[in-house]
């Protein structure tokens, strides 16, 4: 894990539009490290983050968090520099899945082992089990008291005896606090270093369980499962771990924690059935088994919409040769998908990257799909169905409607307000529609605010002038420096290529859940 990587590959969530990257970033910034203007270095800077509103399955919501490029740069140096140990604390606990491995992955920092191996926990834990705990911590990234992380390094009692920066837990708090404008309640949800930092301090709480307890249990980011013989062992333990959890200021969340009795299924049900339905050759064959595939999957995402099950049965569709005469049902399928999960729009867009070069994309249909989504989702808010709605219509050459783009107009997701302008250059919007209220975002003070990614990339882009000033961004040492040196954060030149899936297995699974 070193300075570009973890910049280049450890900063943005991985759940953005694939056009947000930070690899010129991490080259400029990592290459010039001794010629960065001094303003990089000053250590008492605060910054707000960009967030950006992600859909996940049912009606849950998740805020990712872009945190300000000169933060990120004191943030990441300084774990680069101490590595070793905070590495070490990480990798400590005998019971995480998800703490950081040692081999290569998509991130700078990947979790240990992926989620193929829960299943094989859990058969683990039951063989000699007749009750489970399942315990989930509420809301974790959001409730993490950044003072808890020097108490988890140091001990508690050693962290407020000495509150100075000098200590290494003291030093690694203040640069998170900084990099979210001194708030002291959440980590950023989406770089890297915040998987490292959640493995601290409960790789920290891990090491206070009993071994007995440590021996019969997992728990994969921040969820538990432990196994016992007896009922009142269970709630034994699990009077235990909240506990534990309190004197880091952390709670459990009441309707993901109770104690099962065994047997129970070791993965969800739905996972087996779609997985054990097969896919034939043949045209009518596949026809049948397409419709019996996505309707089984569309009730079952209906039964249970909080499971990501649509999620699932696209992901499994990379295994699967869809022939040229069904290509016209999957994409309906596909398109379906969309309106009744939107989350699920990355995944269908990879599907469409899959077959573009060889079967032609029914533009017309997704066009009307994609901006069907954007009117619906805007007004509520809803940023990251919005963004990946654009971002189909760009890559597909098709325009945003006029309600779709005033819609998407309303919005304060600079993730939006980007994916929008780069359509807007591309003459995908009505004329009459016009995003000139982003530019009130357009000043040097924003490029430390909460629209800091606006602020700068569409100054660098030429998709916004200043607001009622000269160059924002030039006048500005850091943000100056890092335009002159050719630092941009979102690509505008991708094509449908970008979008073609990973090869089933590669991916790690869910980063944040």
């Amino acid at each position: 894990m070193d300075l570009k990587l973890l910049l280049s590959r450890g900063y943005f969530p991985s759940e953005l539009p694939h056009p947000f990257n930070t690899v010129s970033y991490a080259s400029v910034i990592s290459g010039a490290s001794t010629a960065l203007p001094k303003p990089f270095a000053d250590e008492k800077r605060t910054s707000l983050q960009a967030t950006h509103n992600l859909a996940r399955a049912g009606s849950l919501r998740r805020k990712l968090s872009i945190p300000n490029p000169t933060n990120f740069y004191r943030l990441a140096s300084f774990i680069v520099r101490n590595r070793s140990h905070l590495l070490e604390l990480a990798q400590k606990s005998r019971i995480s899945l998800s703490a950081p491995g040692d081999g290569a992955g998509p991130r700078a920092i990947n979790p240990r082992y992926s989620l193929d191996k829960l299943p094989l926990e859990r058969a683990r834990v039951r063989a000699s089990s007749k009750f489970v705990l399942q315990a989930d911590i509420s809301r974790f990234y959001e409730s993490v008291y950044t003072h808890s992380i020097p108490w988890a390094i140091h001990t508690k009692a050693k962290a407020k005896a000495n509150r100075s920066t000098g200590l290494l837990g003291n030093a690694l708090d203040r640069h998170i606090r900084n990099g979210q404008d001194g708030q002291t309640v959440g980590i950023p949800i989406g770089p890297d270093t915040s998987l490292l930092v959640a493995e601290i301090l409960l790789g920290a709480i891990d090491a206070e369980l009993p071994p007995k307890i440590r021996a019969r249990g997992f728990r994969n980011i921040d969820d538990y499962e432990f196994g016992f013989s007896t009922y009142a062992n269970a709630e034994n333990a699990l009077g235990l771990l909240q506990e534990l959890l309190n004197h880091y200021e952390l709670a459990l969340n009441p309707k993901k924690t109770s104690v099962i009795e065994l047997p129970v299924p070791i993965e969800s049900p739905w996972i087996a059935e779609l997985r054990s339905i097969s896919f034939r050759d043949s045209r009518l064959g596949q026809q049948f088994d397409l419709v019996r595939y996505f309707d089984r999957a569309f009730e079952m995402s209906a039964e249970d919409p909080d499971q990501g099950i649509l999620k699932y049965a696209i992901a499994r569709m990379n295994g699967t040769a869809v022939l040229a005469a069904n290509w016209g049902l999957y994409q309906d399928l596909l398109a379906q998908c969309c309106l009744i999960e939107p989350g699920v729009l990355r995944f269908v867009l990879g599907q469409l990257a899959r077959y573009g070069d060889a079967y032609k994309i029914n533009a017309r249909m997704f066009r009307k799909t994609m901006n069907q989504l954007i009117a619906e989702h805007a007004p509520l808010g809803h940023g990251s169905e919005v963004a990946w709605a654009i971002w189909v219509l760009i890559l597909l050459n098709s325009s945003l409607d006029r309600a779709s783009a005033k819609a998407a107009s309303t919005m304060e997701d600079p993730v939006v307000a980007l994916v929008a302008l780069h359509a807007q250059s591309k003459g995908l919007t009505p004329k009459r529609v016009t995003f000139s209220h982003f530019a009130t975002h357009m000043t040097r003070e924003e490029l430390y605010g909460d629209h800091w990614l606006l602020s700068y990339e569409a100054d660098v882009k030429g998709w916004l002038p200043p607001f009622r000033t000269k160059n924002h961004v030039d006048a500005d040492a850091c943000f100056g420096f890092m335009k002159s040196h050719g630092v941009s954060f979102y690509d505008h030149s991708l094509t449908m290529a970008c979008a073609v899936p990973r090869p089933v297995g590669e991916s790690r699974g869910r980063r944040y859940d």
